[in-house]
């Protein structure tokens, strides 16, 4: 008999430790009998418990003793502590599992709450694009039919201004109709001037001479005032000694008279006898007192002449006086020949006037057809305002539509600023998910590994494990199906997203063009408003075939066409810079422009506070100074701006003294253009004030004295009730 000697304990330690490592490395390790000769085994990789098929050969056919026996049972049992540790591992290795299918489903929890997280956003996200969508077609569609009303305006403005140069060039033809009118009325002219030369002429010849017989006349006058006063006053003198002469000899026929009444008393008396002799003494007496008597009768007759005489000196002083009255009425007359020849030379400058008018006004074939000329002016300048009026109106829809269109451009830019930032969020999740897919199906391979290695090592104990684990993976698998179908649609919502940034972007160059027409447009109003300036101002000039009218009153209108006209030019500079910002945005689109935009925001956030700050502080300072307005001049002042009917801006203040007694006492004031004009109403309506409004404001020209005088009046008023 051979007997085989057993390996030493030595190599059975080695192989035990050659178990444990293989264990520990792979799902499926060898048998501790792999390298013995004894024990043949069909696979290398098969479980220990398992008995392998030996194949004997007649080679191999040996016989086993106690001492094989006894090994066999040693390496037995060796690898049966072996296959415990295994399973061991296997249980904790399947708890580590559970944990993460655990921590899995709270992943995939976790994924389907974003999932749906994001669906609600896209559903939101849609809704706004839709929304935006009917709101962009909305302003589009109005903006077509805003530029379909331009169109058709200026279709018809067009058509108006065809009809003025047919009625220019019929005004041109009836012009040289006129013109031989116009040379015949030169020649009557000429010859009215030739004949108010004349006659001008004449005047000043009658001037002439009557300034020569005034001169002489009151020389004459003169001479003979200073004989009259020279001869009144000798015969004042005479009359003065006459009078004295007359009142002695009153006294002397007095004293005559008495003694005459004596002398008859004593010649009665007396006896008849002396009578003869007195007789003679009596004629003698009768005779010296007729003698007297004709010599006061002569010296009454010198009196009367001299009462005559003096009658003649005041007559000669009323004539005096007359002809210094008829003096001071030539003077007169020569201030009025002075004012006579300001006004021929006034009259001849208003004939050159009108002789220029009629030369460069047409249509006009006499001086009655001026007025009726001007009217027609007058009426051609009040339409030419109307259609510069409607033109600034349409100026400003095309302005209001232009910053409309920049709105809408400006919310189109920061949706596709929100799109992309979306689309790059979106994309992030999508590559987060990939890695997390790639993540999973590395585990789910290397789960499938070790299953299939622990399906061959373990027994039929772990084959409910193994189920429940390929349940889990299947799970785990439709996750991923429902997880890359989520990615689909997402992908799907991406592309459906930047298909929609390109409308966006083409609608966007459509705008730009749209908006580019508008400039030309504009251009082309803004040129035809020139050229009704021109013709409302002073036309189109030309020598030969037009004729200049100047007209009054239109420098207000023409400033305020250029102020538009200005606006419309920066705002339209503005739109072109922000058009060329945009499209070199959209050229430069790069990683950076988030930061640019937060920096553009805190600049913005910065300027705005600024702006509030400022805004305060002016409010404030504009308190103070309405305050100390009201406590300095006694007055509320409200300031309200407003536009007329023509479209000019009137600025409107209202004013309420602080001693008013109702809310009723106010004033109101109208500023424009330099000139501030009282408004009535039912206050200035009354009678004091409007008496007060007629004296210190269309008389005097003050309405500071005008309010002064009326805040005296309420103090008063307020103090002594």
């Amino acid at each position: 008999m051979q007997f085989l000697t057993p390996p030493s304990r030595k190599r059975r330690a080695e192989a035990e430790a050659e178990a444990g490592t293989s264990a520990g490395t792979s799902g499926a390790a060898a048998s501790p009998v792999s390298d013995r000769r004894i024990v043949l085994y069909e696979q290398r990789e098969a479980v220990p418990f398992q008995v392998p098929r030996a194949s004997f050969g007649p080679s191999d056919q040996l016989m086993c003793t106690y001492h094989c026996r006894q090994m066999v049972k040693s390496e037995f049992f060796v690898a049966l502590d072996t296959a415990e540790k295994e399973n061991a591992e296997y249980k904790a290795r399947l708890a580590a599992l559970n944990e993460q299918l655990y921590k899995i489903e709270e992943e995939r929890e976790k994924y389907r709450d974003e999932a749906s997280f994001l669906q609600q956003e896209l559903a939101a996200s849609k809704a706004r694009e839709n929304s935006l969508q009917e709101r962009f077609l909305k302003e589009v569609d109005n903006s077509e039919e805003r530029y379909r009303d331009q169109l058709r305006r200026i279709s018809e403005l067009e058509f108006e201004i065809k009809k003025e140069m047919d009625s220019r060039v019929a005004a041109e033809q009836f012009t040289e109709t006129l013109k031989e009118t116009v040379r015949e009325l030169q020649t009557k002219l000429e010859s009215l001037s030739d004949s108010s030369d004349r006659e001008i002429n004449n005047l000043r010849r009658e001037l002439s001479y009557v300034q020569d017989e005034s001169k002489f006349s009151s020389s004459k006058v003169t001479a003979e005032l200073e004989r009259t006063t020279l001869r009144a006053e000798s015969a004042e003198e005479e009359a003065e000694l006459l009078n004295e002469q007359l009142i002695g000899l009153k006294e002397q026929l007095d004293e005559c008279l008495t003694q005459k009444g004596e002398i008859e008393h004593n010649h009665s008396s007396s006896n008849i006898s002396p009578s003869n002799a007195s007789s003679d003494d009596d004629k003698k007496m009768i005779k010296l007192l007729q003698e007297e008597l004709h010599n006061y009768e002569k010296e009454v007759q010198e009196a009367r002449k001299l009462k005559s005489s003096q009658l003649n000196s005041e007559l000669l002083k009323e004539k005096l006086l007359e002809e210094q009255s008829r003096r001071e009425r030539a003077e007169l007359e020569l201030s009025k020949l002075h004012e006579l020849q300001v006004k021929a030379q006034k009259l001849e400058l208003e004939l050159t006037s009108w002789k220029s008018l009629l030369n460069d006004i047409p249509d006009i074939g006499s001086y009655s057809d001026i007025p009726k000329k001007f009217a027609e002016l007058q009426k051609e300048a009040l339409e030419n305002m109307a259609k510069l009026g409607e033109i600034t109106a349409q100026l400003k829809e095309i302005k209001v539509a232009m910053e409309y269109a920049d709105l809408s451009k400006q919310r189109a830019e920061t949706e596709c600023m929100l799109a992309k930032e979306k689309v790059e969020s979106s994309s992030l999740e999508v590559k987060r998910l990939q890695l997390m897919l790639a993540s999973v199906t590395e585990e789910r391979d290397r789960l499938r590994k070790d299953s299939s290695a622990s399906n061959k090592d373990a027994g039929p104990s772990d084959d409910s494990r193994v189920e429940e684990l390929e349940a889990a993976l299947n799970d785990k698998e439709q996750m991923m199906k429902e997880m890359e179908s989520s990615l689909q649609e997402h992908r799907e919502m991406i592309a459906h997203q930047h298909a929609e940034l390109k409308l966006f972007n083409d609608r966007l160059t459509d705008e730009s063009k749209k908006v580019k027409s508008l400039e030309r447009e504009s251009d082309r109003l803004r040129h035809e408003v020139a050229l009704l300036e021109s013709k409302l101002g002073h036309g189109d000039y030309s020598s030969s075939n037009t004729k200049v009218l100047r007209m009054v009153n239109t420098l207000a209108v023409e400033n305020e066409a250029k102020q538009t006209i200005e606006a419309l030019q920066a705002e339209l500079k503005r739109t072109t810079e922000r058009l060329q910002a945009v499209e070199e945005l959209k050229g430069q689109f790069d990683a950076a422009l988030p930061e640019k935009l937060i920096q553009l925001k805190n600049q913005i956030a910065v300027l705005e506070k600024r702006e509030e700050r400022y805004k305060a502080v002016f409010a404030e300072k504009i308190s103070v100074f309405r305050k100390a307005c009201c406590s300095l001049f006694g007055y509320k002042i409200v300031m309200d701006d407003q536009k007329r009917p023509n479209g000019i801006p009137v600025t409107r203040f209202t004013l309420q003294s602080i001693y008013a007694q109702s809310d009723d006492e106010k004033l109101e004031f109208e500023y424009e253009s330099g000139s501030m004009n009282i408004v009535m109403n039912d206050y200035t309506s009354q009678t004091d004030i409007a008496h007060q409004i007629e004296i210190f404001i269309r008389k005097m020209n003050s309405i500071p004295a005008f309010t002064a005088n009326l805040t005296v009046e309420c103090f008063n008023r307020r103090t002594l009730c």
